[in-house]
């Protein structure tokens, strides 16, 4: 079955196939030749926005009734673009099956992590995502708006303030896992964050991390994760079907946020 991932940004939406590698140039589609259809939270414009999905399914000259589509979004509220965008999908393109998935958790599995702290810096917006054994912990992300100069400090005290909102007996595997992803990442960064948030938690080890592509890596660590998620076999029973979706509506999408005890904090 092919695997396609369709990475959805404000300013570009990249996709690629699945692969077990990521030795590939991802491909993207500008946003602004379509109108700005997707704000991030919510599609502006359907019509446009199927336009963009169209033209990715051409560029990759694939059908996507023979493929199951891993969708990247930002950290949002569940459900409702989850449900425009199930709808689309099955109803319309008929794909055989879907995932819908945050973009810092896809970042995370890109550096071969189930445990993390996710920092994913975007062109105007930060998303602090702590993860645990795959699974978002959906109370304690913290997103912001920042500006082009971003601020560490900003930064460091939404860290934590998400750190804050989980036991302390997990604030050390968070801190010793921090991945760093998006638009504004690099190494600078990556320094300036490791020094103040050693000086914030003086007992603690601090380790910062990002996907090993300097290339391509940091602004692509979702694509990438995503690309590496949907080849492996343990995800094979993640995938929504049409069938399972007609049967059982938002209660299916609301179980991707649905977090296990055993992934809890």
């Amino acid at each position: 079955m092919t695997k396609v991932i369709i990475d959805l940004g404000t300013y570009s939406f990249k996709f690629a196939f699945g692969l077990k590698t990521y030795s590939f140039e991802p491909q993207e589609i500008k946003c602004s030749e379509y109108g700005e259809p997707f704000n991030g939270k919510e599609i502006t414009n359907l019509d446009a926005f199927k336009k963009m999905i169209n033209k990715i399914f051409e560029t990759l000259q694939v059908k996507p009734n023979t493929c199951q589509v891993v969708v990247s979004v930002h950290v949002h509220e569940p459900y409702q673009l989850d449900e425009v965008l199930a709808n689309y999908f099955f109803n319309e393109l008929n794909v055989q099956g879907l995932f819908i998935a945050v973009q810092p958790v896809l970042s995370m599995y890109s550096c071969g992590k189930l445990d993390a702290l996710v920092v994913e810096l975007g062109k105007n917006y930060v998303q602090i995502v702590p993860a645990r054994n795959g699974w978002a912990v959906t109370d304690a992300i913290k997103v912001a708006k920042i500006s082009e100069n971003v601020d560490i400090v900003t930064i460091t005290d939404l860290i934590q303030e998400s750190i804050n909102s989980i036991k302390e007996s997990s604030h050390t595997i968070l801190l010793q896992n921090i991945v760093v992803a998006g638009f504004h990442a690099n190494e600078q960064f990556e320094d300036k964050l490791e020094k103040k948030l050693t000086e914030i938690y003086t007992d603690k080890k601090i380790h910062i991390m990002a996907v090993d592509n300097k290339k391509m890596g940091r602004q692509n660590s979702s694509l990438i994760g995503g690309c590496i998620l949907s080849v492996q076999e343990k995800f094979d029973t993640m995938w929504i079907t049409k069938q399972k979706y007609h049967e059982m509506g938002q209660e299916i999408l609301k179980a991707v946020y649905t977090v296990p005890e055993e992934a809890k904090f």
